[in-house]
């Protein structure tokens, strides 16, 4: 995993030395495999890592087990952590959206104001499995040449170092 990970960084140049990186940590699989590989290029790269965990408050004590979770793991490491609490039922009832879009909004609103404040990179744990149910999802939609692209591996300010590795990779490591 880390160097299918090491190598998607450096094929799409991803990191730079004395880089700043925001880290979306939910505290799934994905999430936790992205930041340790961060960690284990931290060194190399003279990373500054800063995590964002979003406590959607839609799953009570499982999210709130989550949210201690992902406390816990950056505290051992010395990690930077940013946590927002949002009811993201009740926001999405205010926005008129469904829940699952306004939660992304959030989640990405946040990274975006974080990685400002710090002019850093945002890191999201998108899989080559996240990137195929994409381009399919894309295709039953009916989508053009651009759909079938999928998840770019960069886009602005957001890197994905893990969009060449696989869910059954992570699950593995």
């Amino acid at each position: 995993m880390k160097n299918k990970a090491y190598s998607a960084v450096k094929k799409y140049n991803m990191l730079q030395k004395n880089d700043t990186v925001v880290v979306g940590l939910s505290g799934g699989a994905d999430s936790t495999a992205l930041l340790h590989f961060l960690l284990s290029i931290k060194e190399e790269y003279n990373l500054r890592i800063i995590a964002c965990h979003i406590n959607h408050m839609l799953r009570g004590d499982e999210a709130d087990s989550d949210e201690n979770f992902v406390r816990k793991i950056c505290s051992e490491n010395s990690i930077e952590l940013r946590v927002l609490r949002v009811d993201v039922h009740k926001e999405a009832q205010k926005r008129k959206i469904g829940t699952e879009e306004c939660g992304r909004q959030i989640r990405y609103n946040f990274f975006e104001k974080t990685a400002a404040e710090f002019n850093a990179k945002i890191a999201t744990a998108h899989t080559a499995s996240d990137n195929a149910e994409t381009v399919i999802f894309n295709m039953t939609r009916g989508c053009g040449i651009k759909g079938l692209c999928g998840i770019p591996p960069v886009r602005d300010n957001i890197i994905r170092p893990l969009i060449e590795v696989t869910r059954t990779e992570i699950e593995e490591y």
